[in-house]
């Protein structure tokens, strides 16, 4: 019988952080990148809409970093929207977003930058 251990992360480090004054702005934004071929798709949680680029482990001290628990962003967009929509339209660009919710890291994550939004 083979043993499964889940191990979540202990620690995220974000790098970089931009807080949109609003959805539409952000949107606005990330309707661009979609354009000019980038495929993205926004996350949702704790009425936070965000966008993150995840730092792969690809050298041998980030692969330490990982394997010890610590994963880093190397940089998040978010703008604050209270309700959960599906999507988001910005002109004929329909822009899926997904409920991350039942994520705990996520759902932290989302709750961080609430918290230290500025309003």
């Amino acid at each position: 019988m083979v043993e499964i251990v889940c191990s979540p992360p202990k620690q995220l480090v974000i790098l970089e952080c931009t807080q949109y004054p609003s959805i539409e702005a952000l949107s606005k934004t990330i309707a661009t990148i979609i354009r000019v071929g980038q495929p993205l798709v926004l996350k949702w949680a704790e009425g936070v809409t965000f966008s993150y680029s995840l730092l792969p482990p690809t050298t041998d001290s980030l692969m330490k970093e990982f394997l010890e628990g610590r994963i880093y962003w190397t940089d998040v967009v978010f703008a604050l929207m209270p309700e959960y929509k599906s999507t988001i339209k910005v002109g004929t660009l329909d822009i899926p977003v997904i409920d991350v919710s039942p994520n705990p890291i996520l759902r932290e994550a989302a709750e961080w930058m609430k918290l230290s939004a500025q309003k």
